[in-house]
């Protein structure tokens, strides 16, 4: 489920990549009994490296977004989102490769990792695709709304809190 303003911050952001370049950003929510509860979604940041099919975001504002989130509602990083302003919605092999990187760093703790990519249509709209990432699969899953309000209760810490995010290498847009 994601909240109504982390797929507007999503759309809004996305449009950026009208101009052929990908941008995105992080993910911060719960993963509850429930299911995952998208909370909030980040912007690339100031320091933002855009290509034509790469994406390096800013890892400080990342971090200083994750710490906000965390305060806030105790949110932690889920996953990322980006574009593919010229290209499918399905993850890319590099897109994939950073994702397994990030399942398989034992420091991470990741059981499962949420992609979220954004392109457009044929009237230039902003569409999405959900994607749920496992070491041993990876699913494509419909993307609802949720519900007025947050998911109940506070969610207890883990290893993706905001302060892990810093200590991943830049080396392509997936990585924190």
């Amino acid at each position: 489920m994601i909240a109504d303003v982390a797929l507007d911050a999503i759309a809004r952001e996305a449009l950026q990549s009208v101009d052929g370049l990908e941008t995105g950003g992080i993910l911060l929510g719960a993963d509850t009994p429930g299911g995952i509860v998208i909370q909030h979604a980040g912007d690339p940041g100031p320091n933002a490296k855009r290509g034509e099919r790469t994406f390096l975001r800013d890892l400080n504002h990342a971090r200083e977004l994750a710490q906000a989130a965390w305060v806030e509602d105790g949110s932690q990083w889920l996953g990322e989102w980006h574009t593919h302003p010229t290209g499918g919605l399905s993850p890319s092999d590099v897109d994939l490769h950073s994702y397994m990187r990030h399942l398989h760093d034992v420091d991470l703790g990741f059981d499962k990792f949420v992609a979220i990519i954004a392109g457009f249509d044929s009237s230039a709209r902003v569409v999405v695709a959900t994607w749920i990432i496992e070491r041993d699969r990876i699913q494509s899953v419909p993307l609802r709304k949720l519900a007025a309000g947050r998911p109940e209760g506070r969610p207890t810490p883990t290893t993706h809190t905001a302060g892990q995010l810093g200590h991943k290498t830049q080396e392509h847009k997936e990585a924190p």
